[in-house]
């Protein structure tokens, strides 16, 4: 495995479809190679099996290696990835009533759909001279990916916020919603998502605030053993990632974690 591509399967800070959107750029750029695209496959399936949105496309992309030729692959990857592009736009047409009445929000982790979000929420209040924006972004220990989310919000004109996780309760209650991503969708509702989301849809719940999902509907997982597969796919993160300490104590670190659906106001996805 090269560097690049050892990058792409091994990125823990970005959201899944913005890991989606790096293999396909990678692919487009080997796509004369079928061997080297069925390595990729291997790869992608191997290390980010916990993707729904991943896992589909690598069950499409196999099947266009095997009976497409090089120039009809390189056009699936071209739709494929427009497709992607488009994403947040087709969400935020199919709930624009929601969404286009929502001020202020806590989020979790980094995701790209709620980012690509968050800009076309604020061209709209900015075109109708509406207040700012507000958004509150839970660090999201241990990757601190909320970091990198901050920072991309900075670029904008909005009132962005970068708090820990345990001040999740302070952000709900400032907040019109709570909009995480999913990583899964299960058939009867459950999400799966970056650890840290269950308790934040309690908050949510304790300060009667609507808990919306927003995804793909490549998300949504059919069968029951990719269910398992991602229920037990977290325990065995590196330890060092939370403490790096060389004493001997016991140190969890999960990256993933299940949402009932009870907990859940709405999935909104295109």
């Amino acid at each position: 495995m090269n560097k690049e591509l050892k990058k792409i399967v091994n990125d823990n800070k970005s959201g899944s479809l913005q890991i989606l959107s790096n293999l396909i750029k990678y692919c487009k750029r080997i796509y004369l190679s079928k061997d080297e695209l069925k390595s990729v496959c291997e790869i992608a399936e191997l290390n980010l099996f916990h993707f729904a949105a991943i896992k589909n496309f690598i069950l499409l992309l196999d099947k266009k290696i095997k009976n497409s030729n090089p120039e009809q692959i390189f056009k699936f990857l071209i739709d494929y990835e427009s497709e992607q592009n488009y994403v947040a736009h087709s969400i935020y047409l199919k709930n624009k009533k929601i969404l286009s009445k929502i001020n202020s929000f806590t989020t979790i982790s980094f995701s790209k759909t709620i980012l690509d979000l968050i800009k076309i929420i604020y061209e709209e209040k900015k075109l109708s001279s509406e207040e700012k924006l507000k958004v509150f972004v839970l660090e999201s220990r241990p990757m601190l990916e909320g970091r990198k989310f901050i920072s991309e919000l900075s670029k904008l004109n909005l009132d962005a916020t970068l708090v820990v996780d345990s001040l999740m309760c302070y952000a709900v209650k400032e907040s019109d919603a709570v909009l995480i991503g999913a990583d899964q969708i299960y058939k009867n509702g459950n999400v799966v998502n970056k650890i840290g989301s269950y308790p934040l849809a309690l908050c949510a719940k304790e300060f009667n605030k609507p808990f919306y999902i927003i995804a793909d509907k490549s998300k949504y997982v059919t069968k029951d053993s990719d269910r398992k597969e991602i229920k037990y796919a977290s325990n065995n993160y590196p330890s060092s990632q939370v403490w790096k300490t060389k004493r001997r104590v016991n140190i969890l670190n999960q990256y993933f974690e299940e949402v009932p659906a009870k907990h859940i106001t709405k999935i909104l996805t295109n």
